[in-house]
Parts: structure tokens; sequence; C-alpha cells
């Protein structure tokens, strides 16, 4: 079942062309599976929180970059610099009250 769900995403981010730049918005499926993915780690009334990180990720990595940082993530590849800009945008987007 995973290998199909990876292989839909993969299909689906190349049907979709990694045309995108920074700062553009991904595709629908894209953004839905990321707010999903949040979501199922996050309380119902943050899910807001996790489309402010998605937004800054759209910010500063293109499509096709962040394909491939999650083709590294899977692979066991070094990512920290994407953790660590992920970790900064976490903090502005869930700020402690």
């Amino acid at each position: 079942m995973k290998i199909l769900l990876a292989f839909i995403f993969v299909v689906t981010i190349s049907s979709c062309g990694n045309s995108n730049k920074a700062g553009e918005k991904y595709p629908d499926v894209v953004r839905t599976n990321f707010i999903n993915s949040c979501a199922g780690k996050l309380a119902p009334e943050h899910k807001k929180n996790g489309e402010c990180v998605l937004e800054a990720i759209e910010k500063k990595y293109s499509l096709a970059d962040y394909t491939k940082i999650e083709n590294d993530i899977k692979a066991g590849k070094d990512v920290s610099a994407f953790l660590a800009f992920t970790d900064s945008a976490s903090r502005i987007c869930f700020p402690k009250k």
C-alpha cells in the first residue's frame, strides 16, 4: 500500500510539472498531503499553523526543491538545513502564548 501511495505521489508531482518557483504555491495535491500529514500530529485548532509552515516552505523552496528534499528524507540523506528552516518557521507559526 505504501508503495502504491508513493507511486501516486510521484506520478502526481510529475504530471503537475516542477515548474513552480520558490514563492509560488505548490499544486493542491501537494498542499493537501502536507496539511493532512501535519493534521495527524496536531490538534484540529492548529491546522492554520500547519498551513503557515507550508507557506514558509513554499516561499523558500521551489516544488522541485521540495520534491528532492522529500526524496532525500525517504533515502535517509542529510536534510538538516531543511529541518532547521522548518524548525524556525514552526517557532514563528506556533508562537508561545
